[in-house]
């Protein structure tokens, strides 16, 4: 009995060195086991090289989204859920166009585990895909990058050098102001700039004329020597025979995401007609309207509003004169207050504080409550959702306006840069 012990317990401490000596030479290069767990004598193993990984790039095609493009990349649910809820807090991914640049670096991850078979030790190794880094390029020269340590993710923003450049373009209307701009060369999204903050001021199906007058004040970027399509139109105006002298300047806040940020009157009112208020001050998207992957259940589910980040507190508003149908917590919506206006009812959820009852009358611009994280949800947001007969409906499509017109410091603001666009534009036409 005595010598099958000390047998057991030599053959036990036999396995102990050998598993030490094992991985002791695993890391130092030598071992009697090679990873795939077959025996072989006095030969040599590597841990295996790493290799620099190419991107992997893909354009965004036409109805495409963000999401399935990480699928198509064979990205997890899980992952893709985590990078672009992390991700969302920088980037408004609803703005995507067909094209812009999404780019992927991969990593392999090699778990290495040991396991006793009969009398020997063999080691094993379990290989997955992981996606390194991710980057999303709207243009050529903007670059959001985020990168993934496992853990933590991390984001930067990385903007290449840009020259700026401001010109003056002066024109006669020949069939309309559209067709005039077409000639001058304006894309689309800049004759859009130019018309619809004109069109709150002027009738142009009924007021225009021939040999109408145009001024536009507009703001190009350029890199190594190529016109951005970021362009900006700063000032516009519109002279007629019908038609007196109408202006457009265009307003900056401090902060890209204010909803203040447009174009206005000279006094100050904004050019926006039939417009509502935004919920918010501050409007970035962090989440869009349709199909994506739930950033906490990881499955695919339709969004049925928009998500707008916030912090904690920060104040929520009516956007349009209506009757409080339902205030109180809705299940996954927590804090909730929805609003009939008319034909359409706009929803607020995830609030932290509620100001509004049931049955209450609120004007556009009413403070309803605050942005909070109650109910099912992963951080601080308001969720703002739109139904028109009894079908959720795209918020985007609404138009939203931060103020009818700029006040106190915000107006004072206003003025500033309305003179120091003046004064340029009085240098530009006496060249």
């Amino acid at each position: 009995m005595q010598t099958t012990r000390k047998f057991k317990t030599i053959f036990y401490v036999m396995n102990a060195i050998a598993a030490i000596i094992l991985i002791v030479g695993y890391f130092t290069g030598k071992t009697d086991y090679d990873i795939e767990g077959e025996e072989i004598v006095n030969q040599e193993t590597k841990l295996p090289e790493v290799i620099e990984p190419e991107y992997i790039v893909m354009k965004i095609p036409k109805g495409g989204s963000i999401y399935q493009l990480l699928t198509d990349m064979g990205i997890s649910n899980t992952e893709i859920a985590r990078f672009t809820k992390f991700m969302g807090e920088y980037v408004d991914f609803t703005s995507l166009q067909i094209g812009d640049i999404v780019k992927s670096k991969f990593r392999e991850e090699t778990i290495i585990d040991t396991v006793q078979v009969r009398d020997s030790i063999v080691v094993k190794t379990i290989t997955r895909k992981i996606l390194d880094e991710l980057i999303y390029q709207p243009d050529v020269i903007t670059s959001h990058i985020l990168k993934n340590y496992g853990d933590s993710l991390n984001y930067k923003l990385d903007i290449l050098p840009f020259e700026t450049k401001r010109r003056v373009v002066q024109g006669t209307v020949t069939k309309s102001l559209n067709a005039s701009l077409i000639e001058l060369g304006f894309e689309t999204h800049i004759r859009q700039q130019i018309i619809k903050p004109l069109e709150s001021a002027i009738s142009f199906e009924t007021d225009a004329r021939e040999g109408d007058l145009f001024e536009v004040y507009i703001e190009e970027k350029y890199y190594q020597g190529k016109l951005l399509p970021q362009a900006v139109i700063l000032y516009a105006s519109y002279e007629g025979k019908k038609v007196k002298k109408k202006e457009a300047f265009r307003f900056y806040d401090e902060k890209d995401d204010s909803a203040l940020n447009g174009m206005y009157t000279p006094e100050g009112k904004a050019l926006v007609t039939g417009a509502v208020r935004t919920p918010l001050d501050y409007m970035h998207v962090s989440s869009g309207f349709g199909n994506r992957i739930h950033p906490i259940s990881g499955k695919w589910k339709f969004h049925q509003g928009i998500d707008y980040r916030g912090k904690t507190g920060t104040p929520v508003y009516a956007v349009a004169n209506g009757k409080v149908v339902s205030s109180g917590v809705n299940g996954g919506y927590g804090k909730e207050v929805r609003i009939r206006h008319d034909d359409m009812v706009t929803q607020y959820a995830h609030l932290h504080q509620i100001f509004v009852k049931k049955g209450t009358t609120v004007r556009k611009g009413t403070k309803i409550g605050t942005v909070g994280t109650t109910g099912y949800s992963t951080g601080p947001h308001l969720h703002f959702g739109l139904m028109k007969k009894g079908k959720w409906i795209n918020p985007k499509n609404l138009k939203m306006i931060g103020a009818t017109e700029l006040k106190n410091q915000k107006l004072e603001d206003f003025k500033i840069q309305k003179q120091t666009i003046e004064s340029e534009l009085d240098t530009m036409r006496s060249r």
